[in-house]
């Protein structure tokens, strides 16, 4: 069954949607400085009807179309904020945490293939040891064995090889969640939802993790003080070892 949980350690909820804050307070700002350019207009007008009649305006007739520096300072602060905002949508979020993980990914398949690389000779010493049907051949295998150490595998090299395999693991399942995710119209909806709702930009997130054990995503906005998690929404989407392994041989062409 799919749910949303939640964690709040410092959070006032809206009591209903709200618009992007960085966004209402740009608008705001640059409607009161449009606000005293349109006054200018107006102003200016009057004051050249004046000039052209022989009316004398008083001092400080148009000082109430002045820009003052507050209202520069606000503006420019609302740009600053919008420039360093993020807008991104829920699916934007899984996206770049699907690009993440699979450049992870690549990289720790690169180190499983210079782990098994090194771990290769016990392909060879299998060749040989099941040919050696003749006492000459086990002998000569016997011999090469005692004057090559090397072809011994160390600890190093089988923690290497270990920790190489659970890394592509963990990137391959990290990234095939994100990717899930992002393609999950129902998910992505609901994340966006609860953003909006709770008056928080989703691409301010600080930390989007995901727990296949009991197939739950974490969404943290640490700079807001709070995170939600999503739980359930890869009912179809769970692979085993055994379609792990199918894919495989299917991806090889069935050659092992």
């Amino acid at each position: 069954m799919r749910h949303l949980s939640l964690s709040v350690s410092l959070l006032v909820i809206a009591s209903a949607a709200q618009a992007e804050p960085t966004i209402s307070q740009l608008e705001a700002t640059a409607r009161a400085i449009q606000s005293q350019l349109q006054l200018s207009n107006t102003l200016s007008l009057g004051a050249t009807y004046y000039a052209t009649t022989g009316g004398v305006i008083t001092d400080g007739s148009l000082d109430a179309a002045q820009i003052t520096n507050q209202m520069m300072t606000d503006y420019n602060a609302a740009i600053d904020a919008v420039i360093q905002a993020n807008y991104a949508s829920a699916q934007d979020v899984f996206l770049e945490q699907h690009n993440n993980a699979m450049a992870n990914l690549s990289v720790a398949v690169d180190n499983l293939v210079s782990a098994t690389a090194v771990l290769a000779s016990v392909g060879v010493i299998a060749d040989m040891a099941a040919s050696a049907d003749t006492t000459q051949e086990q002998v000569a295998l016997q011999t090469m064995l005692t004057n090559d150490p090397g072809l011994q595998i160390t600890q190093a090299e089988v923690s290497n090889y270990n920790t190489s395999l659970d890394a592509v693991e963990s990137y391959a399942q990290q990234a095939g969640s994100f990717l899930a995710a992002a393609n999950n119209s129902s998910l992505t909806s609901a994340v966006d939802s609860f953003a909006a709702s709770n008056n928080v930009a989703v691409g301010a997130y600080t930390a989007v993790t995901y727990t296949q054990s009991i197939d739950q995503y974490i969404i943290t906005w640490g700079n807001d003080g709070f995170a939600a998690g999503w739980t359930g929404y890869n009912t179809g989407n769970i692979k085993d070892a055994a379609d792990v392994y199918g894919a495989g041989i299917y991806v090889s062409g069935g050659a092992m």
